[in-house]
This record gives structure tokens, C-alpha cells and sequence, in this order.
């Protein structure tokens, strides 16, 4: 049986652990040694995802608003159409769990036509029809493609409003023309984390020297704890470690694998759920480069869920290193199941923490903590200003002894307009890189929206391009142009990590 300790540790801290190793004293085990616990309710910061949205309907013409019986100035979710295309916005209101005005978050985006290949990991050329026999253009990530988060936000219709903070998405109506809306299907996951996504600072309490404070409350109806130092029933949202609204994002799976080029499978043994999101940094060599390879246009893999195997389709031979997450938001089960149970699955000793009142068997919705999947931790975290300059490099050290790492991170850019959608104060992306097919007499092979992550073992290293140009071309009179970019002003950027 994992080691689990549920009190006082030998800090006077009033806690919950759990030990990756058995070997491993929860009571006395440094706080410092973080690749010794699956769990430890005294970390500072407790990775949790405010909502998973499916988002993969369209039907009809015209605007749909959400809640039933809102409107242009007072939804949550819109949904409208216009020349093949679909606009989905999501204000803030629509994830009434989230913390943050802008979050981390994460479009998870598949092809079109039907498939179940998620593909905003591949490379693909853009030629906007400008250029002069094809002497121009781009290749970037398909996380380009992805909508943005938003500040002060206005449409250019009158039917999608104005709103303080909120995503956005355009989706092909049409769903079987992938190959000319690359990236745009209407089936995608969204993802949105209660962690910042821009400068603000992570909302959350620091931990206190032991204070006699009751810090741990299990009951048959009530399974909560705070960090250490608060009391528990009365503590906030970020004095809390975790309880049965504030679940710890769990990682279900994680591997560091060899992907042969074309189709391979990993097996998890777990029959998947709908619900899970992959994060998967794919690289060649010893180094991880995320969102992909800058120096390889011919690179990336498409993924797939089929049963309890995650399957790829790898341009060439590389490496993937991921990361399988659960998120259920369904609604809790009814019954009477213990808060805490002990049970063998078969291949080993399992120890859960479940919402109160949960049925038997618990959904999946119902488990707060399971012993196999251990909680994220957040290894190092901040926001730093982009500086002008062709492959401006910051380092970002940070301590990954024991530690399974892998990085996310979002580009923070200014104020900006899309003529179907509308304009804003500022705009948040996901990293993409941009490489510019033409560099004649132009040293610059990636545009200033270009962005990169070299990730070792201890060090996470940011490219960025930003006072290059968005692209180089050649006019109908034989004369290279160039236009502009829309590059970062700033980074957030998180490394997360569970133990090794």
C-alpha cells in the first residue's frame, strides 16, 4: 500500500501526503524533496482546471445565445454563422469556477470531416494568394489557427457585444473541407486552467507556520483540506489545498516515448473517456523544443484516442514526452460510498479520496485523489516582458531533480482587430512558431510572432522574434515586400512536473 498520511507531519503541519515510494517517511520527508510525493497539500500552488468544454456542434443560421433567453448583451456562450464559417464566443461568466480574467488555456483541435485525429501539433504551409508565383509565405503551427483570450473585447457585428474578458473561436460549418480551413473543424476541446495566464500573480495563500488550526476535515459528507496554517471551514478558494469543488488535476498517464514515422499506438490500460486532454511536446535529440521543431518544416504527429491506446502519426521519426489528463465536470453521483477507500486493482494497492455521497462504483467525476495519478506541481512559474530583437533568448532555471517536467506557456500580445470577429485591447495565444519561406536578402527565417521553448532537465530556454516581420514576398512586379507582424510583448510561462 502507497503511504498516505492524513494529520500532522513532523513540522507540526496538520496535512495530507502521499508518497510516490514507500520507502519514503510522509511524516518527515522534506516538503523540498518534491519528486518523493504523488501529493502534499502544503505545495503553495495546487494545479486545478476550471472547465473542459466539448465544443463540437453547429446547426442552422443565425445567433444562438446561452443561457436560454439571453442576448447580444448578456450571454455566456454565443454561437452565429456567416459565409461557411461559424464564430463561437465564451465570456468569462461561461466557467463559473474560474479564478482568473485571463487563464491559462489550451484549444485542443481536431480535423475535419468527422475524424478523431486532433492536429494542432502539425506544420502546415500558408500562402494568402499575394505573392507572385508562390515567392512568399509561411510555415507555422496549428495553434495559429486557435482563437485567442481576449481583453476588452468588441465585435465588428452588432450580434456578438462587446465583453471584458473572454475566448472566441471560428469553426468551418462545413466540416469536410479541412484541407482549406486547416485547423478550423468545429470539433474541439477547449481548456481552460484556474492558473493566470497573464501577469497577474497566482491567487494563492501562502502557508502558514503550524497555528493549531484545523486544517483537515473528512467526514462521510465532507472532504476538504486547507493549506497549512488556515482553518479549514472556513478557508477560501486559495487557502485551499483541495476539496470535492477544487479537484488536483490529475495526469492519468505520462511517458517519454519513441515514435516510428507513421502510425504507432501507446497502450495505457485505461479505457479512455471522452474527457481527457493531451499535452505532448514531440522533439528529436535530447532537447525539447515546444510548440514543435523551429528547424524542421516537415515535422509533427497527429493523435488519436481509440479504446485505452493513444495513437500517432508522426511525419518522421521523433520523440513524444506527454502528459493524458482527466477532467469530468459532470454533475456528482448519488450514494452513500466512503469519502476514503482502500481496494487492489489487480496490479497494485490504490488509495482514493472521493466526493461525499458518491455511488458504487464512483464515476469518474466523483475521485478527488487517486494514488495512481499523481497531482501536477508547479515546478516554476512567472511572466516575463518580450524584448525587440531577431532570436532574443530567456532562461528560465528552475529546480527538476526527480521530476518528469514539460512546459505550457502563453503569448500576451497588443491591442489588435480581425475584420469578421472585432477588435481588442489585448490579445492571449497559444505559442506557435512561424517560419518565413523566403529569406533572400533578408536574414530573418521567423516572423515576429514566432515563439519557442528549448526544455532540459533544469532549464527552460524562450525564443522570440518579435521586430521581424510577419512575412516576405514577391509582388506581381517582381519587387520583395514585406508585411507585419503581431508579436508577443510578453510570456507566462509555467513548467509543470510529477515525479519521475
Amino acid at each position: 500500500m502507497v503511504r498516505t498520511m492524513i494529520g500532522v507531519d513532523s513540522t507540526g503541519a496538520g496535512c495530507v501526503k502521499i508518497m510516490k515510494n514507500d520507502a519514503d517517511n510522509p511524516r518527515t520527508t522534506p516538503d523540498s524533496q518534491r519528486s518523493k510525493f504523488l501529493y502534499n497539500s502544503k505545495f503553495t500552488i495546487q494545479a486545478s482546471v476550471a472547465d473542459m468544454e466539448k465544443c463540437n456542434d453547429y446547426s442552422g443560421s443565425g445567433y444562438y445565445y446561452y443561457p436560454a433567453g439571453s442576448s447580444a448583451g448578456n450571454y455566456q456562450r454565443c454561437k452565429g454563422a456567416g459565409d461557411g464559417h461559424a464564430t463561437w464566443l465564451y465570456k468569462n461568466a461561461a466557467f463559473p469556477d474560474l479564478r482568473y480574467n485571463v487563464p491559462l488555456f489550451d484549444w485542443k483541435q481536431k480535423k475535419g470531416g468527422g475524424s478523431n485525429r486532433y492536429n494542432q501539433m502539425m506544420v502546415h504551409w500558408n500562402d494568402s494568394g499575394k505573392y507572385y508565383q508562390g515567392r512568399g509565405g509561411y510555415y507555422e503551427v496549428g495553434n495559429a489557427r486557435q482563437g485567442f483570450w481576449l481583453k476588452d473585447f468588441d465585435g465588428s457585428v452588432s450580434q456578438y457585444g462587446s465583453f471584458p474578458y473572454g475566448t472566441w473561436a471560428k469553426v468551418t460549418v462545413n466540416d469536410d473541407i479541412d484541407s482549406f480551413n486547416k485547423f478550423q473543424s468545429r470539433d474541439k476541446r477547449l481548456v481552460v486552467w484556474n492558473l493566470p495566464g497573464d501577469s497577474t500573480a497566482v491567487d494563492e495563500a501562502p502557508a502558514l507556520a503550524p497555528n493549531g488550526k484545523k486544517t483537515v476535515k473528512i467526514t462521510p459528507s465532507v472532504m476538504k483540506i486547507a493549506k497549512p496554517g488556515y482553518d479549514v471551514d472556513i478557508a477560501t478558494a486559495a487557502q485551499l489545498a483541495f476539496d470535492s469543488t477544487r479537484i488536483p488535476v490529475k495526469v492519468i498517464k505520462a511517458a517519454d516515448i519513441a515514435l516510428p514515422s507513421g502510425v504507432s499506438f501507446y497502450e495505457t490500460g485505461i479505457a479512455l473517456p471522452d474527457m481527457v486532454a493531451l499535452d505532448v511536446h514531440l522533439y528529436t535529440g535530447s532537447t525539447i523544443m515546444y510548440p514543435t521543431n523551429p528547424n524542421n518544416l516537415d515535422f509533427g504527429a497527429e493523435y488519436w484516442f481509440d479504446g485505452s491506446r493513444i495513437y500517432f502519426d508522426a511525419t518522421q521519426s521523433m520523440r513524444a514526452r506527454f502528459m493524458l489528463y482527466l477532467e469530468d465536470n459532470s454533475a456528482p453521483t448519488s450514494g452513500s460510498y466512503k469519502v476514503w477507500q482502500q481496494f487492489n486493482d489487480g496490479t497494485q494497492d490504490v488509495v482514493q479520496f472521493l466526493r461525499p455521497g458518491s455511488a458504487n462504483p464512483p464515476s469518474w467525476a466523483d475521485i478527488i485523489i487517486d494514488t495512481r495519478w499523481p497531482a501536477v506541481q508547479i515546478l516554476a512559474e512567472g511572466y516575463f516582458a518580450v524584448n525587440s530583437g531577431n532570436d532574443v533568448i530567456t532562461d528560465v532555471p528552475f529546480d527538476g531533480a526527480g521530476m518528469f517536467p514539460m512546459v505550457k506557456y502563453i503569448t500576451m500580445h497588443g491591442p489588435g482587430s480581425i475584420s469578421d470577429v472585432g477588435s481588442w485591447a489585448n490579445a492571449y495565444k497559444l505559442p506557435y512558431v512561424k517560419r518565413l519561406k523566403y529569406t533572400y536578402d533578408f536574414d530573418q527565417s521567423h516572423a515576429g510572432e514566432s515563439t519557442y521553448c528549448e526544455l532540459t532537465a533544469n532549464n527552460a530556454r524562450f525564443h522570440t522574434f518579435r521586430g521581424n516581420v510577419g512575412d516576405y514576398y514577391q509582388d506581381d512586379s517582381l519587387d520583395w515586400q514585406t508585411s507585419g507582424a503581431y508579436p508577443p510583448i510578453g510570456i507566462r510561462y509555467y513548467i509543470l512536473g510529477i515525479p519521475a
